[in-house]
């Protein structure tokens, strides 16, 4: 069973930054999309992981994670999912720093044809309602604990 997860669907002017995982047989998803985030050290909260994860992979230091709750998947997964929205000035400093292939910006119909990791992909249509509102800029959204189940 994997280690608990944060992801966080990061926005800016109305797109979702997804990164290109590595080509690498070793990791999960390799040379697939999906968005920032990973483990949950032993010694970190969901919240202090997703930051340090967002700081790792795209030099985001982000100041406003929206948690949108957690999502257990029927293999045992579990992921903390954060929205993200970011300001003018952290977009203009954010890379790729080293994980990951390459670092690009998608609307949201592009990242659902895009996107075939499972976790995401299930997630993304799950919630799309939801993303869709965040990125033309709600900021309110009802915490959920939820099961998903991989298709």
């Amino acid at each position: 069973m994997r280690k608990p997860g944060a992801k966080a669907i990061v926005v800016y002017q109305g797109k979702i930054c997804l990164v290109l995982r590595d080509n690498n047989p070793a990791i999960a998803n390799p040379n697939k999309w999906n968005t920032p985030g990973g483990a949950i050290e032993e010694d970190e909260t969901p919240r202090e992981a997703m930051l340090r994860e967002l700081k790792e992979e795209i030099n985001l230091d982000a100041t406003d994670l929206i948690e949108t709750g957690v999502t257990t998947y029927a293999d045992g997964s579990v992921v903390h999912r954060y929205f993200v929205p970011v300001t003018e000035g952290q977009f203009a400093s954010i890379y790729l720093v080293h994980e990951g292939q390459k670092l690009e910006w998608f609307t949201l119909e592009e990242a659902l044809k895009l996107v075939d990791t499972p976790h995401l992909s299930i997630y993304l249509e799950t919630h799309v309602n939801d993303i869709r509102a965040l990125l033309e800029g709600k900021r309110d959204f009802e915490s959920r604990n939820e099961m998903l189940t991989i298709r």
